[in-house]
């Protein structure tokens, strides 16, 4: 955690987080794909111009819970096909039929943790990025759950929250609840680790490990263990961290809201 005091989420934290992102505002039509799905990823299709990769969107969820700041995010179910035991954010693919990609992710959002789109004020987002594979741009959105659905309050005190017990996890994509205090946000703690996101040396980042923050430790098949996975760089986790592109995404908003220090550049990774 960096050098500034973090209270509760308020009218006042909210509107200086607002100005710190970028406006929700996505041009039509999308902005070119600057990446393409490598040689190798793209050599079983049938036609000889790699496929544009599609777009998804990501809702980063900022709460109160019993009158303290937090980021929720999800433990994918172990049954689903890619990136499953891992942390990350509600999200998916575009469909056809969404209005717009905060659409997307507030669809996705009700879809995998029963959270209601008329209780999410959305206050921006950051640089969209490529999925594993350029197989998709991922564009993510910051959004605050109220308690209540719009129009949404503006009181100085501290904003109530949706309720835990309202936030629903889908038993088919969704295995746990991870609510992280961002107290626990501090650069000195031995739960951040520090790695290079996608081995790029200009990119340092910290993984977070959460597993003291599962929501449900009773249930025994979400209890808190060492889940083994493998980065997009082809590097394993033994631990149920927050890491990956859902842990760049969290590093930019907690630098950017002054929640985290940026990692030092120019030095050796933990292994």
């Amino acid at each position: 955690m960096s050098s500034t005091q973090i209270e509760p989420f308020c009218t006042a934290i909210l509107r200086t987080l607002r100005r710190s992102l970028l406006p929700p505002t996505i041009p039509k039509p999308l902005p070119a794909h600057t990446h393409f799905p490598s040689s190798s990823s793209s050599s079983t299709s049938t036609s000889s111009t790699p496929r544009q990769p599609s777009e998804s969107a990501i809702l980063i969820p900022l709460m109160n819970i019993r009158n303290k700041p937090h980021i929720l995010l999800e433990v994918r179910g172990k049954g689903l096909r890619t990136h499953a035991g891992e942390v990350s954010f509600p999200g998916g693919k575009a469909d056809k039929t969404d209005e717009s990609l905060i659409h997307t992710a507030l669809r996705e959002a009700q879809e995998e943790l029963a959270i209601p789109p008329s209780h999410v004020e959305i206050l921006g987002m950051l640089e969209p990025q490529y999925s594993l594979g350029n197989k998709s741009r991922v564009w993510p959105f910051v959004g605050f759950i109220h308690s209540d659905p719009q129009p949404f309050p503006s009181i100085p005190q501290n904003l109530p929250s949706l309720p835990l017990t309202s936030i629903i996890p889908n038993p088919e994509e969704v295995s746990n609840i991870v609510t992280l205090p961002l107290s626990s946000l501090n650069n000195k703690s031995e739960d951040l680790s520090m790695h290079y996101f996608r081995l790029d040396l200009n990119k340092p980042y910290y993984r977070i490990n959460c597993k003291d923050y599962l929501l449900n430790k009773q249930n025994n098949d979400n209890e808190p263990k060492r889940i083994i996975g493998i980065e997009e760089n082809g590097e394993s986790s033994e631990s149920l961290e927050i890491w990956g592109l859902s842990g760049w995404f969290l590093n930019k908003l907690a630098e950017k809201a002054g929640w985290l220090d940026p990692p030092p550049k120019g030095i050796s990774p933990e292994d």
